[in-house]
């Protein structure tokens, strides 16, 4: 026999049974928050929907580090307003600076190829493909040295310099095309616009650098003479774009794995 409270008569305490119970305990979880396994919500398991930001980021660092120790080493020796980066590979241990930098933003460019299908970025293919092409060329970069200035390029010299303007020339496309992409969605609208003027500067100066090769070819010599420096910017203006679509990729991510939020029907059961 039940007993009831003093007063108020029997049967008038309620009983509550395993739902209740079980929807009582799990309240939050009824309240726009994914419940998980280990009893965390959702997002904060999207927190750490996509690492691929914080890899991309150590891999520029890495990049940067050794073409900064040699622009600091060679000053009074090599122009950086005329001379090419790649022909720091001259200086002492340029060569494997030079190879190390070139590695370090191979593996960003990979580990964003792969996160473009995880963060749901529409008809990735063709981007993820671009970035994977100028992963494969930054390791020839690595691999294969420019010769040395005032000499005639060879075989291996000529490897270099075409697969450093295919890095150059490809990189802002596979970008631009993030961003043409990521107006179609929620998930990527934001970093739309943003990534596209990135990509936008990034392909114009780009293209300037690669027109400039064109009388190089031709009688030898650029039109414009500040090439290196022009390179420099068109390097930096690169990696900005590849730490922008890094970032729209790891909130785009995030945002694939939010929580839906509930009916208010099941708000009110709960």
């Amino acid at each position: 026999m039940r007993r009831g409270i003093p007063g108020q008569g029997v049967g008038v305490f309620p009983r509550m049974d395993s739902v209740e119970i079980l929807m009582s305990v799990s309240e939050l979880g009824w309240h726009g928050k994914r419940m998980t396994s280990t009893g965390g919500s959702g997002r904060e398991s999207a927190g750490v929907a996509w690492a691929g930001e914080s890899i991309v980021t150590a891999s520029v660092i890495v990049a940067l580090l050794p073409l900064g120790f040699l622009h600091m080493s060679s000053i009074g020796s090599i122009d950086p307003l005329t001379a090419v980066i790649s022909d720091y590979v001259f200086q002492p241990g340029g060569y494997a600076l030079l190879g190390s930098a070139a590695i370090s933003l191979a593996v960003a460019c990979v580990v964003i190829a792969t996160g473009l299908r995880r963060a749901e970025l529409p008809a990735p293919r063709v981007p993820t493909l671009l970035f994977v092409s100028a992963a494969v060329a930054l390791v020839l970069v690595a691999l294969f040295p420019t010769h040395t200035p005032g000499t005639t390029p060879g075989l291996i010299s000529t490897v270099h310099r075409a697969a450093g303007g295919w890095v150059f020339a490809v990189l802002p496309v596979a970008a631009w095309l993030v961003a043409v992409r990521a107006r179609s969605t929620p998930a990527w609208r934001p970093a739309a616009v943003p990534l596209t003027w990135a990509t936008g500067i990034a392909g114009a100066v780009s293209a300037f650098f690669m027109l400039n090769h064109v009388p190089i070819v031709i009688a030898g010599s650029p039109l414009f003479p500040f090439l290196g420096g022009v390179q420099r910017v068109l390097c930096a203006a690169v990696i900005v774009v590849l730490v922008m679509t890094a970032r729209a990729t790891r909130l785009a991510a995030e945002h694939v794995l939010e929580p839906v939020p509930l009916s208010p029907r099941l708000r009110g059961a709960a």
